[in-house]
């Protein structure tokens, strides 16, 4: 009997770890790059500015005229006080390679559902690749690229 209790047991511990690595998240967006996700977010996109300060169409690929870019981050389990941190960065544009542009902090409220940054630029934006990381917590959860054309 003492046979069958352990294969069973190891049959078990292998049905676990096979469920496990099945369950892994997917991307949350195709235009994000993973870091090494907390699970905090459930979708993260960039999007072109409505006019009006607000973020509209959703989109990873601008116009050098598009002064102000917006990052959305959709939280899968809100809850209050997560520290978020956008870092805005200039991958590679207009002769220039792997600077940082800003920092945002937020610490989410009691009802945030949706974190989101923007980055408003006083000239037409350079030609080239841009990101923007997301913190959590003061680890680098995501990193979201976008693009001016």
């Amino acid at each position: 009997m003492k046979l069958h209790a352990a294969w069973l047991a190891g049959a078990l511990v292998l049905a676990v770890v096979l469920a496990c690595n099945f369950s892994t998240k997917s991307n949350l967006n195709t235009s994000s790059n993973s870091a090494s996700s907390s699970g905090v977010f459930s979708e993260i996109h960039m999007a072109k500015d409505d006019g009006n300060g607000k973020p509209g169409d959703e989109t990873n690929t601008f116009k050098p005229t598009d002064r102000t870019v917006h990052c959305l981050a959709k939280l899968r389990n809100p809850r209050e006080g997560v520290k978020i941190k956008f870092v805005w960065w200039i991958v590679d544009a207009g002769g220039t390679k792997n600077e940082k542009i800003k920092e945002i902090d937020y610490t989410t409220g009691p009802r945030d559902q949706t974190v989101h940054g923007h980055l408003t630029v006083q000239r037409d934006w350079p030609k080239g690749k841009f990101k923007c990381e997301l913190f959590v917590d003061g680890a680098l959860d995501r990193s979201i690229d976008y693009y001016v054309s």
